[in-house]
């Protein structure tokens, strides 16, 4: 892991524990960091949740399923 990747990671730790406090009991969540860069490079990504990760792979998959299948929502990022 580079210095960078470390960093990144020790501040997702940061990130997931001030989310916990924010959410109400029993709601799982996600926080995803990545580098930018072309698709040939070698990007990185991270990832920090509460949950498993058979949950997040769950709720991962159901995002990006309704995200390509609602052409109408392109456009509308938070």
């Amino acid at each position: 892991m580079t210095d960078r990747e470390k960093e990144a990671s020790e501040n997702l730790q940061l990130i997931a524990k001030a989310v916990k406090l924010l959410l109400p009991e029993n709601m799982g969540f996600t926080v995803l960091a990545y580098e930018f860069g072309d698709e040939n490079s070698e990007r990185k990504m991270l990832y920090v949740s509460n949950g498993n990760r058979k949950d997040v792979i769950w709720a991962m998959t159901e995002f990006v399923r309704t995200q390509t299948d609602n052409p109408k929502i392109w456009g509308k990022d938070v």
